[in-house]
């Protein structure tokens, strides 16, 4: 009883502290946490006992979230005591719904790197390393590097980055760069008996060139070979996903470029086209190519976390798709079983930032929202997502 009253005032003073135009210190943040809260300010006792896992075994969930963008005011928070950084309070508050899926996919729109001194913010982005460790330790089994930012850092970063996972996290799928010529642009992870073939690729690198000799370092949509690469990722799966980093910033409907390649791409084999770039929300939905080929396609994701400054930027979505195995007169095929949108928020109150289910978002956060001198409110979001997918967003 003494640390839930002590939470609770904790928390007062600090709603009325930042309505007062204050920004908190990390000690006053850092203070919550030495109380047994989860997190950042006005974090709430969400335990729970777990659920029991009552789906059926023959079904496979996907998951996947759009752009964890790390702006410096991000990874500063993330600063440890001791020099070293914790990303953990980024993940916190959707670890949970992302352990629940099957198979979990997350855009990593900065690339890692393991120089201190290449750490930095917009326009050239490098994130620590560390930031890899919080990621599986939040659920996520695939990593999507193929962005814009990817050679923000020169090629050295992106060999440590496919270091790190080699070195740390061998079972990860991480896609979209390489090291070597050699290595595949395909990867295959098989759960439920579903083997789920993944590609990865983005439009450009905000004008760096890849290495002479060292292109096969990140994959590009004008790459050779795609059309080769699909087919054999089609022979050797049952199910095949394509990343796709296409799209226009801040644009809530996909460009005839973007329509173009998702058409390419399913007409190549893939079942899913899941993109990103554009930093805001798009439709999705089943999409039948000129050709007369069907694939589900979410069109942007928008950011998982970011620190833009903008209200649109702030909702992102989290693709949820269930999948089947069936068959049918001796032949194997993959059944939709569902497949939705969930609205997400990132929730910043600086220092800190977070994401949440917008459905699952608290009032009192929202509320103390660094952007409600722009009008931001619960309600402000829920309409925009409406308003997106009914295409009415301007």
């Amino acid at each position: 009883m003494k640390t839930f009253v002590t939470k609770n005032i904790l928390f007062a003073f600090l709603v009325l502290f930042l309505s007062l135009g204050g920004c908190p210190r990390s000690e006053i943040l850092s203070s919550l946490a030495d109380t047994g809260c989860s997190g950042g300010p006005g974090c709430i006792n969400t335990d729970a006992p777990e659920e029991e896992d009552t789906g059926d075994p023959s079904e496979l969930t996907i998951r996947m979230v759009g752009d964890d963008l790390i702006h410096g005011v991000i990874y500063q928070y993330c600063l440890q005591a001791d020099g070293t950084y914790n990303f953990d309070s980024v993940f916190e508050h959707m670890k949970d719904e992302i352990q629940m899926a099957d198979i979990a996919i997350i855009n990593q729109e900065t690339i890692l790197v393991d120089n201190p001194g290449d750490i930095s913010d917009y326009p050239n982005f490098g994130t620590p390393e560390a930031i890899g460790h919080s990621i599986v330790s939040s659920g996520f089994d695939v990593i999507a590097h193929a962005t814009n930012h990817t050679m923000d850092r020169g090629i050295h970063s992106v060999l440590s980055t496919v270091n790190f996972w080699k070195t740390n996290y061998p079972e990860i799928l991480y896609l979209g760069i390489h090291d070597t010529p050699e290595d595949s642009p395909i990867r295959y992870l098989t759960k439920k008996d579903i083997t789920v073939g993944f590609v990865n690729y983005t439009y450009g690198l905000n004008g760096i060139r890849r290495p002479r000799g060292m292109e096969f370092s990140v994959n590009l949509l004008t790459d050779g070979g795609i059309e080769t690469t699909l087919q054999e990722a089609r022979a050797n799966c049952d199910l095949l996903v394509a990343v796709l980093h296409v799209g226009e910033e801040y644009v809530y409907t996909p460009t005839a470029y973007a329509r173009q390649q998702v058409n390419r791409f399913i007409d190549l084999g893939a079942d899913i086209v899941l993109c990103s770039h554009p930093h805001v929300l798009e439709p999705y939905g089943m999409v039948t190519t000129p050709n007369g080929r069907t694939g589900l396609v979410y069109y942007s994701l928008g950011n998982f976390v970011s620190a833009q400054g903008k209200i649109p930027r702030t909702l992102g979505g989290m693709a949820d798709i269930t999948v089947k195995k069936t068959q049918t007169d001796g032949q194997t095929s993959i059944e939709f079983v569902k497949y939705d949108l969930v609205p997400l928020v990132t929730h910043a109150v600086c220092p800190y930032y977070t994401t949440y289910r917008l459905d699952q978002y608290p009032d009192e956060l929202a509320a103390v929202h660094n952007y409600v001198n722009q009008g931001f409110s619960k309600d402000m979001l829920w309409q925009l997502y409406n308003n997106i997918m009914n295409g009415t967003a301007r």
